[in-house]
């Protein structure tokens, strides 16, 4: 299942076609080529993996299906970003699954990639950092912001931040789960709450 996964991570990225989305293609097809990829069974709460598989049976995304059958290989925690930068009650509002960076399935010292679920009527507030990055709607939608301009994303949806662009997101009823990636300086040293 996670073999498939990466196809479709691979195709979605394809789509996108950034010089940072093909970079990070070419390292997971150098790993799937160089690797048998044979990931055990995670040990993940059943209720977040319940609240996921929900939001992504109703999304029309084709990373969506690929996603719920390889769910019992997937680990989701709370952030990555060091405590000291983030309040518990923010943290509390999503959870990632890591794939791609220094500390996962696919290691990369130039990329991070990975799936983020925020729960439903949620808002996680404006921040920035250092890396670019990019967000694909798989499921869910969610009103985006960067403290200007308001945007509605819905699944199939796109959207970019240049390094350091505030950026906030508030979810709707069924929340929101996307793939993610960080280009650039990719270490979350510079992440930053900013309100």
């Amino acid at each position: 299942y996670m073999n498939n996964l990466f196809e479709k991570i691979c195709n979605l990225l394809t789509e996108e076609n950034t010089e940072a989305s093909l970079g990070i293609k070419n390292e997971i097809e150098v790993f799937r080529s160089s690797q048998n990829i044979n990931f055990a069974p995670n040990r993940a709460t059943p209720s977040l993996s319940d609240e996921i598989v929900r939001l992504l049976k109703v999304s029309e995304h084709i990373l969506a299906k690929q996603l719920i059958e390889a769910q019992k290989w997937l680990v989701w925690r709370k952030t990555t970003i060091p405590a000291t930068q983030i309040t518990e009650e923010i943290s509390n509002v999503f959870y990632v699954c890591p794939i791609m960076g220094l500390d996962t399935y696919i290691p990369s010292k130039r990329f991070r990639l990975g799936f983020l679920y925020q729960k439903p009527n949620c808002y996680y507030p404006l921040h920035n950092h250092n890396a670019v990055e990019t967000y694909a709607v798989i499921g869910g939608a969610l009103d985006w912001s960067d403290g200007k301009e308001h945007r509605k994303l819905t699944v199939g949806d796109f959207v970019h931040h240049p390094s350091l662009l505030p950026h906030a997101f508030k979810t709707k009823s069924l929340g929101f789960l996307g793939l993610w990636h960080w280009s650039g300086d990719i270490s979350p040293d510079s992440y930053k709450v900013l309100e």
